[in-house]
């Protein structure tokens, strides 16, 4: 005798599964540069009240940042140029919580370490309406 269950046919009206597969797992993998990440915590240093940007002749200008990545970890070295009369600690605090937030939160990446190295304060120049992120 023939067997007689009998098996919906695809693509049969109402027997489609209710997660379909789209082959995600298929496509690959999405890999972020050490340099995407480094751009991100300069341009979100350049937000804490008291960090300046700081042009260079040679090189990169400040705020610079330097990521070393270890699969889904990161760990960021930041170095600020800020303004004369913000206490450097909490600025610092400031920065590193402001960094580790936007690379969490833009990246999905963890991060293992965000150290803030200050290594200009500059006193503040009236005079000098070229540098935007001056604090007045």
């Amino acid at each position: 005798m023939a067997d007689t269950a009998t098996l919906a046919p695809t693509g049969t009206p109402g027997t489609e599964s209710a997660v379909p597969d789209d082959g995600a797992g298929d496509r690959g993998r999405l890999e972020i540069a050490p340099r995407a990440i480094e751009r991100i915590a300069e341009v979100t240093a350049l937000q804490a009240r008291g960090v300046l940007r700081r042009e260079a002749t040679l090189g990169r200008g400040l705020p610079k940042a330097k990521a070393q990545l270890a699969g889904q970890r990161v760990g960021l070295v930041v170095e600020l140029a800020v303004e004369w009369g913000y206490p450097l600690a909490e600025l610092a605090a400031e920065v590193r919580g402001r960094v580790t937030r936007a690379v969490t939160d833009l990246t999905g990446l963890g991060i293992d370490a965000v150290s803030i190295d200050i290594s200009a304060v500059e006193l503040p120049s009236t005079a000098n309406p070229a540098n935007p992120r001056r604090v007045g």
